[in-house]
């Protein structure tokens, strides 16, 4: 139940900050440090964490770019990102402290409530 809680958390958040940008300033690369600073600011993460977490983040922005470039439907879309999300979840168990990691969770529910964003 947690890993589908924090699970919907990561896709409200990424969905959430896919919607502020339009389709002609959608700068991925962008999204991914705007994610990293938001993450580190909130996680107090150090540079070794910040290293190992920056791939794990542009690996799903590109295929999100991928499923966006090739026209999936949003459900299809949304299942596919459950797998890469569930995935992302377990290697960030790996990075983060437990209690990073449980403050991490917390943002996750906040963002998916609709809290604010950086």
């Amino acid at each position: 139940m947690k890993k589908l809680i924090a699970l919907c958390a990561m896709m409200a958040m990424f969905l959430g900050l896919s919607t502020k940008a339009t389709a002609q300033d959608f700068d991925p690369q962008a999204m991914v440090q705007r994610q990293l600073d938001r993450i580190s600011t909130e996680l107090s993460l150090n540079k070794d964490q910040v290293k190992k977490l920056e791939p794990i983040i542009t690996a799903r922005m590109q295929k999100m770019m991928e499923f966006r470039q090739a026209g999936m439907e949003r459900e299809q879309m949304m299942a596919e990102m459950k797998k890469i999300n569930d995935s992302q979840l377990e290697s960030l168990k790996a990075i983060l402290t437990p209690e990073q990691l449980e403050k991490y969770k917390t943002m996750q529910s906040q963002m998916r409530q609709g809290g604010p964003r950086n």
